[in-house]
């Protein structure tokens, strides 16, 4: 069985659907000076950013879901 995600709302961090593009680099800049204002919130949705743009870049083939 197949089951189809929508990656815009299903796959990312949910707080990554409400943060602006420079509230985003803010916190990665953030976290690149070790500064310590940012939420353990934002943290992980900038992380989430981080993964998702290593993936597509080494990504050889199309994703898949696999469920045991």
């Amino acid at each position: 069985m197949n089951r189809y995600i929508d990656p815009n709302t299903e796959g990312v961090h949910p707080l990554r659907l409400t943060m602006t593009e420079d509230e985003m680099a803010s916190v990665l800049q953030g976290i690149h000076d070790d500064q310590d204002w940012m939420t353990l919130e934002e943290i992980e949705a900038a992380m989430d950013l981080v993964f998702d743009h290593i993936v597509a870049m080494k990504q050889t083939v199309p994703g898949e879901v696999t469920i045991q």
